[in-house]
């Protein structure tokens, strides 16, 4: 799989209900390790939803410190994050996953 067979993609329920779009991913770098390049790298979350910019931006995190403009913009719009384990399927410009609501 590419990321770009993630990035746009629409995020259903396994019942077919509309929870977003993915907008961006998160990954760790964990996976096998490969010759010449060391440890691969996984998906670990789905950035779902417009409120991404501001994850993108390093602005979810506890440490990061930023304008309080843009921190009291992008605290109003967080983006979903669902984790890689509830990803049930991909594919055709949809991710389908379990146990997630909006």
């Amino acid at each position: 799989m590419r990321l770009s067979d993630l990035l746009a993609s629409e995020v259903v329920t396994e019942d077919g209900d509309h929870v977003g779009h993915v907008r961006d991913v998160r990954l760790v770098r964990n996976g096998p390790p490969l010759p010449a390049f060391g440890r691969s790298y996984r998906v670990e979350e789905l950035l779902v939803g417009r409120g991404s910019l501001g994850a993108r931006l390093g602005l979810d995190r506890e440490h990061m410190r930023s304008p309080w403009i843009l921190r009291v913009i992008f605290d109003r719009h967080r983006p979903l994050v669902v984790p890689w384990s509830s990803v049930v399927t991909v594919g055709e410009g949809r991710v389908r996953v379990r146990g997630v609501e909006r």
